[in-house]
C-alpha cells in the first residue's frame, strides 16, 4: 500500500538532538488539550479505531496530549519513557509502525504500557515540523486484532499531517514568546530608561529602569496620558506638555535626538537625554514609537566640575605665580640686603631690613594658613566647637581690631549691634566670619569712604550685614564672588592684593551653621556692597 507524507532519512536520535528536541508544552492559540483530544476523535472515526493518541516528545518521554476511546491507565497523560512505548518505535525508525496484533508481535516492548490493556491493535504514524524533525506521533489501536485497510491508515496519516500544522502553529507562537521574554529580558537589564507605544497610541512598554524612577507600574492606558502625568520639565524649569514629549514626537514620525529635560523625581532633579524613533516595518508601515531615557544627571555633574577644576587649577596658578611669588620675592629681596651688608654695618641700619622681609614672611603664612583652613573645611576635618556665643560682643571685637587698618585709609568705621545677642555658634569661627567680611569691606573701599556693620536678631535669624562705599560689584561678577580664587577684574585694574579665598571661607562657615550668604549692590545713589549673613537661631 502507498503511505502519505513519507519521512526523510533523519533518524529519532537526529530528530531528538536537534533544534526541535526542546519540550513541547500545551499553550493558549497553540495545541490545546481539548482541541488534541477532538483531533483525536476524527482520526479515530477515520479509521475506524476504538482509541486514538496523539504524542509529543522532548527527546526523552513521550507526552499523552489527546485521546479518544483510551483505556483508563491512559487517561493520566503521564510522561513514559520513549524507548517501552509503541510510539517509540515510530520515533526510533522514523517511519509508520502498523501492528496487527500486539500479543504476538515481537516489536512491542516487554514493558509496553499497551501490554496492560485489552489494545490488540495499533498503527501510528510520525508528526513532524515544517523543517521535517520528528515531534510525536500519531497512533489508533483497537480492542480486537485486525488487517488495517489502506484507508484507515490514510486516515491516520491525515491527522498526523493535520498535526504538523498544529505543532507548526504552537512553535511559531512558542519562539514568539521565546523572543519577547529575551526582548523584555534585555530591556530590563538596561540601566537606561526604555518606554514604547503601539502605532495606535496604547503604551506597550516601560522598561524596569524607567518604572522604578517613576515609581509606577506596568504600562497601561494611551502614551499622551502616560507622557502627561511625566513630571517633566525643560533646563529652566517650565513643564513639557505631553505633545512635546520625545515619544509624542516620535510618534509622529519624528526623529529626536538630544531633547534634555530634568525629571522631577522622589524629591530630586534628573537631567536625562531623551530620544525618540519612529518604529515601521520593511515596507515603511508605522508599528509604534520608542523613547530612550539616558540620565546624565552625573556626567554633568562630572563636566561642571571639571570645568570647575580647570578653572581653579588656573586660577591657582595666578595664585602661586602672584600672591606667593610676591611675599617670596620681597623676603629674598629684603635677605639679599641684608647679605650684602658689611660686616660692621649697624644693626640699627639693618632693622628696616629685617622688618621689610617679616611682613614678606607674615603674608606668606597668612595665604598659607588660608588655604590649609579651606581645605579643612572642605574636607570636614575642622569639625565646630558650638555653645552660646554673645555675637554683639563677636562682632565688636572684630570691628575693633579692624579700626587702625580703617584710621589708616582714612574709612569711616561704624558698627550698630544690640547690648547682647545670643546664638549657639562656634566662637572662633563667627570671629573668623566677621573678621573676613570687614577686612572684605576695607579692601575694595577707597580712601575716605565709609563700611557699616550691623547685627539685627528676631525670633527665628540673627542677621549680619557688612556694607560699604567700595567700588561695587559688576552683575556679570556677583553670581562668582563666593567662588574659590575668584578676584574681580577692578582687582587687575588697581592691582589690590589678595588671594580670592576669603569670601568662599566665610561662605562655608556660614553653611557649617546652616545659615546663608549673599551679596548685592548698595541701593539707591550710593555706590558700593553690602554682604548679609543671616544665621537661624
Amino acid at each position: 500500500m502507498s503511505l502519505r507524507g513519507k519521512p526523510n532519512r533523519t533518524t529519532a536520535a537526529a530528530a531528538a538532538s536537534g533544534p526541535a528536541a526542546a519540550a513541547l508544552e500545551l499553550a493558549p492559540g497553540g495545541l490545546t488539550r481539548n482541541s488534541a483530544d477532538r483531533m483525536a476523535a476524527v482520526i479515530a472515526r477515520a479509521a475506524q479505531a476504538s482509541s486514538a493518541m496523539i504524542h509529543l516528545t522532548d527527546g526523552q518521554h513521550l507526552r499523552l496530549i489527546g485521546g479518544h476511546g483510551l483505556p483508563p491507565g491512559f487517561n493520566q497523560r503521564q510522561s513514559a519513557p520513549i524507548a517501552s512505548t509503541l510510539a517509540g518505535l515510530v520515533l526510533h525508525s522514523g517511519f509508520p509502525v502498523v501492528i496487527c496484533d500486539t500479543r504476538t508481535d515481537i516489536r512491542v516492548p516487554i514493558d509496553a504500557p499497551v501490554r496492560s490493556t485489552d489494545l490488540r491493535c495499533y498503527a501510528g504514524f510520525p508528526i513532524r515540523d515544517p523543517d521535517g524533525h520528528l515531534v510525536g506521533v500519531c497512533a489508533v489501536m483497537n480492542n480486537q486484532c485486525r488487517d488495517w485497510l489502506p484507508e484507515q491508515l490514510a486516515g491516520v496519516d491525515d491527522g498526523a499531517q493535520a498535526c504538523t500544522a498544529f505543532v507548526a502553529e504552537h512553535l511559531g507562537r512558542e519562539r514568539e514568546h521565546h523572543q519577547r521574554v529575551f526582548l523584555d529580558t534585555l530591556l530590563d537589564s538596561l540601566d537606561t530608561g526604555v518606554a514604547a507605544c503601539a502605532a495606535d497610541g496604547q503604551m506597550v512598554l516601560v522598561n524596569r529602569s524607567l518604572r522604578e524612577r517613576l515609581g509606577g507600574g506596568d504600562p497601561a492606558g494611551s502614551a499622551e496620558d502616560w507622557a502627561a502625568r511625566l513630571p517633566i520639565t525643560d533646563a529652566e524649569g517650565t513643564p513639557v506638555h505631553a505633545y512635546q514629549t520625545s515619544l509624542l514626537r516620535a510618534l509622529r514620525g519624528e526623529t529626536v535626538r538630544g531633547a534634555e529635560h530634568l525629571l522631577h523625581i522622589h524629591g530630586q532633579q534628573r537631567l536625562f537625554r531623551i530620544n525618540g524613533h519612529p518604529i515601521s516595518s520593511d515596507q515603511g508601515q508605522p508599528l509604534g514609537a520608542v523613547a530612550v531615557f539616558h540620565d546624565i544627571t552625573a556626567a554633568r555633574q562630572a563636566d561642571r566640575l571639571q570645568q570647575l577644576l580647570n578653572r581653579t587649577k588656573d586660577d591657582y596658578l595666578n595664585l602661586v605665580g602672584h600672591e606667593l611669588r610676591t611675599p617670596i620675592s620681597i623676603v629674598l629681596l629684603y635677605l639679599d640686603e641684608l647679605h650684602d651688608a658689611a660686616p660692621d654695618t649697624p644693626a640699627a641700619q639693618l632693622r628696616p631690613l629685617i622688618t621689610g622681609a617679616r611682613r614678606g614672611g607674615e603674608r606668606l603664612r597668612r595665604l598659607v594658613e588660608q588655604l590649609l583652613d579651606l581645605s579643612a573645611l572642605d574636607a570636614g576635618h575642622s569639625p565646630l566647637h558650638p555653645a552660646d556665643v554673645d555675637l554683639s560682643a563677636v562682632v565688636t571685637y572684630a570691628v575693633g581690631q579692624a579700626a587702625a587698618r580703617a584710621a589708616g585709609k582714612n574709612i569711616t568705621l561704624t558698627c550698630r549691634v544690640p547690648d547682647r545677642t545670643t546664638q549657639h555658634a562656634d566662637h572662633a569661627r563667627m570671629r573668623q566670619l566677621v573678621a573676613v567680611l570687614v577686612d572684605n569691606a576695607l579692601t575694595y573701599t577707597p580712601d575716605g569712604g565709609a563700611v557699616i556693620v550691623t547685627l539685627d536678631s528676631t525670633d527665628t535669624a540673627v542677621d549680619l550685614a557688612v556694607s560699604d562705599t567700595g567700588y561695587g560689584i559688576p552683575a556679570d561678577e556677583l553670581p562668582h564672588v563666593f567662588e574659590r580664587f575668584f578676584r574681580g577684574a577692578i582687582t587687575t585694574e588697581l592691582a589690590i592684593p589678595g588671594s580670592g579665598l576669603g569670601l568662599t571661607t566665610a561662605q562655608l562657615i556660614t553653611q557649617y551653621h546652616h545659615g546663608t550668604i549673599s551679596a548685592a549692590p548698595n541701593a539707591g545713589p550710593r555706590r558700593g556692597t553690602t554682604l548679609h549673613v543671616s544665621l537661624p537661631r
